[in-house]
């Protein structure tokens, strides 16, 4: 019988879409300029908090493709890491490069990044040091 503690903090896909964005002052939180697309308000979906530390899924779909999601941790009002989460890629008329990549936080806020590339399956995980970092593990 499973219990309540084995479900993750987050473990959905996002429609970039139906998305149901928070917005916050780009200049608010140092370095997120970086993230805002040349917004002066940035979109982002809020996931739960890891202590001190806030995480932010906020959409990159400014560049060449437009499902993009960077995963942000912040601590004392500034984004101290990224790290690329959920989305697609494909160069154009070229089948054999897409690319799709999903991600899923278990409760101790592992981080469990799951990218598929034609026939094959690269999977890493990732933690959130107390400084905010994410790093590999």
């Amino acid at each position: 019988m499973s219990s309540a503690v084995d479900i993750p903090i987050y473990d959905k896909t996002t429609d970039p879409k139906t998305a149901n964005y928070e917005l916050l002052e780009t200049s608010s939180i140092k370095n997120l300029k970086e993230y805002s697309c040349a917004e002066e308000k940035t979109r982002y979906i809020s996931l739960p908090n890891k202590d001190d530390i806030r995480l932010f899924l906020v959409p990159q779909d400014c560049g060449d493709f437009d499902y993009r999601y960077y995963l942000l941790t912040i601590k004392n009002n500034a984004v101290v890491s990224d790290l690329y989460v959920e989305g697609t890629s494909q160069e154009p008329e070229d089948d054999s490069s897409k690319e799709n990549t999903s991600f899923k936080i278990d409760k101790d806020f592992k981080i469990f990044v799951k990218t598929e590339i034609s026939n094959s399956t690269k999977s890493i995980s990732y933690k959130i040091a107390e400084d905010g970092k994410i790093v590999e593990l």
